[in-house]
Order: C-alpha cells, then sequence, then structure tokens
C-alpha cells in the first residue's frame, strides 16, 4: 500500500484572517492547485480542513493564526488517532455514500449473491492477489445466501489487466468469466486464470478508467477497496480485512435488493 507523505509548510507572514476568508497557509496550498474543502473545529484551537492534493482528499489542521498547515496523525492524550476519525467522517464516509449512488447505476458490475442480502461493493484487478484471497474467503457466505457482491473491474497492476477486465466485462456471463479468472487464478506468479482480451472495445476501457478514477478520487490506495453498509451508513475499507469474520459480522443486514445489472 502506498501511504500519503506527511505535508507540513510554514510560512513565514501572518496575515489576518477575514470572516469567511481562507486562513493565509490554506491560501498557500491553493495556489499550489490544491482544492479547499470542508473545514470542522479540530482540538486545542486548531481547525480542520478536507484538502484534495494530487487528486487525493485528505486531512489538514490550521493553527489560530493561519499561518501553519500541518497533516498527519492527531493523537490525544489517550493515544487516538483523531485524524483516522476525522477522515471516516468527512472523507470515507461521503466518499462511500457518492460511489454507491454511481455504482447503482453502473451497467459494468459483476454481480453474484442473493440479490436481498446484504450488500457489498469492490473494486478489483483481475491479476490481483489480495482480490483472489477475497473472492476465495468470500465463498461460503456467497453460497449460504448471506452476502450480495458487486464486483467492480478496474486494471491496473499489470500490462495484462486492462485485458482480462475487458475480458470479463465482455463475456456473455461476466460471472461466469471472473469465477474462472479467480478460481485459475495463478497466485505464484499473480495472474488472472481467463486470457486477456485484445483488442479492448473503448466502451469497456473507458469502463476500466472510470472505475480506477473512482477509486483514486476516494482515497482508495490499492486493490480490494471496499464498500458496506454498517448501521445505516456506507462505509469504505481499503484493502483486504484483516479479521474477516468480524468484517462480515458487520455487514447491515438491512439493505433492499440492487438494481439488476
Amino acid at each position: 500500500m502506498r501511504s500519503l507523505r506527511i505535508l507540513t509548510l510554514w510560512l513565514g507572514m501572518s496575515l489576518p484572517i477575514a470572516a469567511f476568508a481562507l486562513p493565509s497557509a490554506l491560501v498557500s496550498l491553493q495556489k499550489q492547485g490544491a482544492v479547499i474543502g470542508q473545514r470542522f473545529a479540530a482540538p486545542d484551537g486548531l481547525t480542520g480542513w478536507v484538502v484534495k492534493i494530487q487528486g487525493r482528499n485528505v486531512i489538514v489542521y490550521t493553527t489560530p493564526s493561519g499561518s501553519y498547515v500541518m497533516s498527519g496523525a492527531l493523537v490525544d492524550d489517550g493515544g487516538n488517532n483523531l485524524t483516522e476519525k476525522f477522515s471516516t467522517t468527512y472523507i470515507q464516509q461521503p466518499a462511500a455514500a457518492k460511489l454507491v449512488e454511481q455504482l447503482a447505476k453502473d451497467p459494468t458490475l459483476v454481480d453474484e449473491g442473493d440479490p436481498h442480502a446484504p450488500e457489498l461493493y469492490a473494486y478489483a484487478d483481475a491479476n490481483c492477489s489480495f482480490c483472489n484471497k477475497l473472492w476465495t474467503e468470500l465463498r461460503p457466505y456467497v453460497q449460504s445466501g448471506k452476502v450480495r457482491v458487486h464486483w467492480v473491474m478496474l486494471a491496473f497492476l499489470k500490462d495484462t489487466s486492462p485485458g482480462r477486465g475487458a475480458a470479463i466485462l465482455a463475456a456473455p456471463d461476466r460471472l461466469a468469466a471472473l469465477t474462472a479468472d479467480e478460481s485459475k487464478f495463478d497466485k505464484q506468479h499473480e495472474e488472472g486464470g481467463i486470457p486477456p482480451l485484445d483488442p479492448i472495445p473503448p466502451k469497456l476501457s473507458t469502463a476500466l478508467q472510470e472505475h480506477a478514477a473512482q477509486m483514486a478520487e476516494a482515497g482508495g490506495e490499492g486493490t480490494p477497496l471496499l464498500l458496506y453498509r454498517k448501521a445505516g451508513t456506507w462505509t469504505l475499507v481499503d484493502g483486504m480485512p484483516r479479521d474477516f469474520q468480524t468484517f462480515m459480522s458487520t455487514l447491515n443486514p438491512n439493505v433492499p435488493p440492487a438494481p439488476a445489472h
């Protein structure tokens, strides 16, 4: 997994901050191409901000003077990482809800499982070993009707990823193609189990690229990126859950049937 570089900027001049004006440190970031989003109260006089830098949303903090901006883990005296909490509240949950709204209208998903079961959206690459592990772990849950999985194919890991992703989406039976890719997965070489499609139809290439852009905009750093509903709120999980059984038990059971794709 890639990690965001911790950013700490110092601006020598302090400018008065008028009502609703951006702190001077954020103005400097804005001039460098950052997009300033929602603000919120943070401890000890700090102000939290959602800032998009190089296509990624991050949490940053400005000091009361407005002359300094910093990012990274903000930890309280109890050892709690407040930045993670703020990220969930102000970045992940809104991003998850936006993604689900987009995906509910997407005709290129690969669906499996009971339509009335709790839903799980999974961004996946056909050559991703962690996605293959997810697919394997999900088999008993899918087969017992405990989850409805919507696979969102993208392609970035290898040169063969676009061709294999397109082969799945172009198949008369997408689910059968995905099943073949995962059940015949070459773990040693991290290669999917079906031949890549060549040439790739432009429409399918666009779909794969759009899915990758969605994942990046939501802050995903790799596949699988998972979306699920917990306590009525759509939530993002980046990567394979460590305790898969516990993760599956948190899926909201009261989910309406997904639109047909």
